[in-house]
């Protein structure tokens, strides 16, 4: 895994973490806290720095925590719970105490109780499963982080996981700001990839951070899961 990209960030003390903090262009831009229209505010993300594991590196201290904002490097899982907080916020303390709340258990900032898996915003946050609802769904019992395959000192979490084919989605059931995980047959693991649905010329796209084009993109999304076992897809409730 990747080290912080120390050089991004603004180091705050406060009294109850270290924080680092980067708004890069919207610094002086109140307005990324405004925007509800998801759409919209996706889009303001388009093309930013995809840096992997933006939260970890391989020396890991888990007995502490920082909270990481770096609206200029983001992978796949900070970019969704970022979008989650911001149009759920009204400034950058609103969006600072949304995003602890999504990103860790009981708003606790810890490696311990952070939500390392996708699976873990249907237990922690305010999501609905919608895969059933989009077609004939499958269901797999997983062992995540069996034998702390993936990350130490998380305990292994049995957890049933639906999902959905590609061939068995209703495409028309799917709504913008809707969150996807790219399901995986691995039996220790529930998603390899996250992306949010985005709807525009009566097509229906993947919006993600891409290790592969090393930014925030647009994807179509049956042309890129058409080799995929399938999708996992969640609703915000809130």
């Amino acid at each position: 895994m990747m080290r912080y990209l120390l050089f991004f960030y603004i180091f705050i003390v406060s009294g109850f973490a270290d924080e680092y903090i980067n708004l890069g262009k919207f610094k002086n831009d109140n307005s990324i806290f405004l925007q509800k229209d998801i759409s919209k505010l996706t889009q303001k993300f388009l093309d930013t720095s995809y840096v992997s594991n933006t939260l970890s590196n391989i020396e890991i201290n888990t007995s502490k925590e920082n909270l990481t904002i770096n609206f200029e490097a983001l992978d796949c899982f900070t970019f969704i719970d970022t979008i989650e907080a911001l149009k759920n916020s009204k400034d950058l303390e609103s969006f600072k105490n949304k995003l602890i709340n999504t990103r860790y258990k009981d708003g606790d900032i810890s490696y311990l109780k952070r939500n390392h898996f996708f699976s873990d915003w249907l237990t922690n946050n305010n999501m609905k499963d919608i895969t059933c609802s989009l077609g004939k769904c499958n269901k797999e019992k997983k062992l995540l982080n069996k034998n702390y395959k993936y990350l130490k000192k998380i305990e292994m979490v049995q957890r049933d996981i639906y999902y959905i084919a590609p061939e068995d989605i209703n495409l028309s059931k799917l709504q913008t700001g809707d969150y996807v995980g790219i399901y995986t047959k691995l039996s220790d693991l529930d998603v390899t990839h996250t992306a949010i649905i985005i709807r525009k010329d009566n097509l229906v796209y993947l919006r993600h951070a891409s290790s592969k084009k090393k930014k925030v993109i647009d994807s179509l999304l049956l042309q890129y899961i058409k080799n995929k076992s399938g999708i996992i897809v969640y609703r915000s409730i809130n």
